[in-house]
């Protein structure tokens, strides 16, 4: 019972924080409007390419905190840390996408559910994290690296919650299923781009001139 009433108080939390869009913020300190640069997203990937490779990293590392900070909270406050971290998780990304301070249009997801999944599984969050540069560095498609460390931090979330089967851990697994298709329907335009071949690219490692504007 006590977890319901923690349930009540953080979940609103978790949408309100996600709700909090730095892509913007930067952007309005760097007197730029994100939403009318690149892609209009605003989202790491537009920050990296429409701002700076400085400000994008910047822009990551506080998106992946908001996903970071409240699986924490699941993990250490709630007594069924595993079953928590997930909910609270997806609701922090369902803040950031469907942001309620910027008409409940926001990023795509990706780097606020990489944060919680390195709480969630910390060494699948490595692995994945480590392939989704490695892809950067030599491919220039950015969204499809993304998609794939959430694909493989999905479905190795889904393995393990069969093989372990904690309390509740069905009600995990739909909630990674809906959390996979959620991110890949953000990314509806970027299939429809590549399908085209009009999906922009993204030089990480290399000069920022090289890139044209995507996502």
């Amino acid at each position: 019972m006590q977890d319901v009433y923690l349930y009540l108080i953080f979940i609103p939390l978790c949408y309100i924080v996600g709700s909090i869009n730095f892509a913007t913020l930067i952007a309005a300190i760097k007197n730029k409007d994100i939403k009318k640069l690149g892609s209009g997203n605003p989202g790491t990937m537009n920050m990296l390419r429409s701002v700076g490779k400085f400000w994008g990293c910047l822009t990551f590392v506080l998106d992946c905190a908001k996903g970071i900070g409240f699986a924490l909270i699941g993990k250490f406050v709630f007594k069924d840390s595993n079953l928590a971290m997930h909910v609270l998780g997806l609701a922090t990304v369902l803040g950031h996408i469907f942001s309620c301070f910027s008409k409940f249009k926001g990023g795509k997801g990706v780097a606020t559910s990489l944060g919680a999944f390195a709480v969630i599984s910390p060494i699948a969050f490595a692995v994945a994290f480590v392939l989704m540069l490695a892809y950067l560095a030599f491919a220039k498609k950015g969204f499809i690296a993304s998609l794939f460390a959430i694909s493989l931090l999905v479905v190795t979330n889904i393995i393990k919650n069969c093989l372990i089967r904690e309390n509740y851990y069905y009600i995990c697994l739909v909630l990674l299923v809906a959390w996979l298709v959620l991110i890949f329907s953000t990314h509806a335009s970027n299939f429809k781009r590549l399908k085209n071949n009009t999906e922009n690219s993204l030089t990480l490692f290399g000069s920022e001139e090289n890139d044209k504007k995507e996502n």
